[in-house]
């Protein structure tokens, strides 16, 4: 197994699984399953277990695996303007949507430009987009979970702001018994909520909102070890006493403080605004936000609201928000890049795990994926797909 250096993420190394058949990768596969099922039979009971992400590219040498919106300063400066034309162009396609991360997932099914990541369970879908272009480039797959690295959640940090800010403070629920942290969020989670929401936002108000979490963050980077926990406490007891008013005199100084911090927050002008644009898609919705949360991907499990989604066999990584609305585009698709990395799946010696194709190999695997049924029309559910897979089953050697 030889080492692979990647500069395009953030320079991050992987085990390097080269395949040259579907059965080579199916093998190699299974072992990361075998070495997956062992770790989870010693998880403690009601301990949520670590799954496994895919995800194709048909090229290595591609700059990120960043989600389309952050590939283009244009689209990035537009989005809630792309996500309410299209809606307000195709209103029917949306009928049957709960929530905006329903709405988004469509929207990225139809090829507009997101904040979300395409993700499969199957193994086998992601290989199909790994060889399905011959294009002259090796094609890669990359394993994400559902844990965060907490090595590589350091190295986004400092790769984000221009003060410390310690790992502990934006992992939720870190403690030293809940070694790994799950990533995990359904699609009706208040926090995918929010930030689905913040995204249709107009963009001088969610660059202000950005704002009023920077300087959140930057009231815990101070000591933020002994400010994780006092927050965490503090945070709580806001939560129990919402019916009954908060009296700060009662609490430690650090607590009054970062609670004082957090009314700053809640009673900014650009949160306010926030929690206008939820209710408006949800209904009623208490106005607690968790600014800590705004930092880290999360994998989201979405409704199964279409075929291709079904077939698929797919989920999401959803972005949070940048947290420089001026920087420029290769600046911030580096960073963006660099928290993606805290979900890549790691082997023993905590390197990220990646299978990689040879192009010569590619027109090989594409036939045998075909022959089990993983076709361009398994894939793109649509009468063009199919119509395409019919011509090229008659123009076989």
């Amino acid at each position: 197994m030889h080492e692979l250096k990647l500069k395009n993420l953030g320079s991050q190394y992987f085990e390097d699984n080269q395949i040259t058949s579907l059965a080579d990768y199916v093998r190699k596969v299974e072992e990361l399953y075998l070495i997956l099922e062992k770790e989870n039979k010693h998880r403690a009971n009601g301990s949520e277990r670590r799954e496994l992400y895919f995800r194709g590219q048909d090229d290595i040498d591609y700059r990120n695996t960043c989600p389309s919106l952050f590939r283009n300063e244009k689209y990035y400066a537009n989005e809630s303007n792309m996500i309410n034309d299209f809606i307000a162009k195709y209103p029917d396609l949306f009928k049957d949507c709960q929530n905006n991360v329903d709405r988004l997932a469509l929207m990225q099914h139809h090829q507009l430009p997101t904040r979300l990541l395409d993700l499969t369970t199957n193994a086998l879908i992601a290989l199909y987009f790994a060889v399905e272009k011959d294009n002259c480039k090796d094609g890669v797959v990359y394993v994400f979970n559902n844990f965060y690295n907490k090595k590589f959640v350091r190295k986004a940090l400092k790769n984000t702001f221009s003060f410390k800010l310690d790992k502990s403070v934006v992992l939720p629920h870190d403690n030293s018994k809940n070694h790994n942290v799950s990533a995990k969020r359904d699609s009706f989670s208040d926090q995918v909520e929010i930030e689905t929401s913040l995204a249709r936002m107009k963009k001088t108000d969610s660059d202000g909102f950005i704002i009023e979490v920077l300087k959140f963050y930057q009231a815990l980077s101070k000591h933020s070890k002994s400010n994780k926990e006092v927050w965490e406490k503090a945070y709580l007891d806001y939560l129990k006493a919402l019916s009954k008013g908060i009296d700060y005199s009662g609490l430690s100084c650090d607590a009054g403080k970062l609670l004082n911090k957090y009314d700053d927050f809640n009673n900014a002008i650009p949160t306010i605004r926030l929690y206008h644009a939820i209710e408006r898609d949800s209904g009623n919705f208490d106005h607690i936000i968790n600014p800590v949360e705004m930092y880290l991907p999360k994998i989201v499990i979405p409704r199964i609201i279409d075929q291709r989604i079904k077939n698929q066999q797919g989920l999401f990584m959803l972005i949070p928000i940048d947290f420089d609305p001026k920087v420029k585009t290769k600046k911030r698709r580096n960073r963006i890049q660099s928290r993606i990395n805290t979900l890549l799946y790691t082997n023993k010696e905590n390197k990220a795990v990646a299978f990689t194709i040879p192009c010569c190999m590619k027109e090989q695997i594409r036939k045998e994926l075909s022959n089990i049924g993983i076709s361009k029309s398994f894939i793109y559910t649509d009468a063009t797909s199919y119509a395409q897979d019919i011509a090229n089953s008659y123009n076989k050697n």
